[in-house]
């Protein structure tokens, strides 16, 4: 694996790794924008986690 990585960012690309490169580079800024909190994404997140959490412990504690 370790030797895959390191041609993926070998020092004299070919020109399709270069735009694979651009695109991948694209997707992951839009993919960091959307999961930075904000008005959304981030209470949304937090009520997931503890909706999951309660979930969790009324399973654990109760058993239904």
């Amino acid at each position: 694996m370790k030797e895959f990585l390191n041609w993926l960012v070998s020092d004299n690309p070919t020109p399709q790794q270069i735009k694979n490169r651009i695109i991948l580079r694209r997707k992951w800024r839009k993919i960091k924008r959307a999961l930075r909190p904000d008005d959304i994404i981030f209470p949304m997140m937090l009520g997931i986690i503890a909706l999951s959490l309660v979930g969790y412990l009324a399973i654990k504690l109760g058993g239904i």
